[in-house]
């Protein structure tokens, strides 16, 4: 069985492998019950032509360029993002320790050290 109306209109480029791969997938494609008229077969030939351009394609070669500007461009979120958050916290925590410091909150107490050398021990 052949996709083709005849053995000329088949291109030059498609194997006896290839058809006859084609000729399975359609077979397994329609049922026997199923009315195939010839719009359908046109319309598989054509999925199949497009799908053999889509493998020529993608069998090319893809070159890909290197370079450090376009590694740093790519990159510069992750440079970036931990500058701010780090810039945040520390504000944050400088800010919650003057709240604190403010309202005399017990864990913002802040002496030198040298006050604490100073006072006597509470429990002799």
């Amino acid at each position: 069985m052949s996709v083709y109306t005849s053995p000329s209109a088949r291109p030059t480029d498609v194997t006896d492998l290839q058809e006859e791969n084609d000729v399975t997938v359609i077979s397994s494609q329609l049922s026997s019950d199923e009315l195939v008229n010839n719009e359908d077969i046109s319309t598989t030939h054509t999925i199949i032509e497009a799908g053999r351009e889509e493998e020529k394609d993608a069998n090319g070669q893809t070159v890909v360029s290197f370079n450090i500007w376009s590694i740093l461009q790519k990159g510069a979120i992750n440079l970036v993002l931990p500058f701010i958050n780090g810039i945040m916290l520390g504000f944050g925590e400088i800010f919650a320790h003057e709240v604190g410091f403010k309202y005399g909150f017990v864990g913002a107490r802040v002496q030198p050290p040298r006050r604490h050398l100073q006072q006597k021990p509470k429990f002799i």
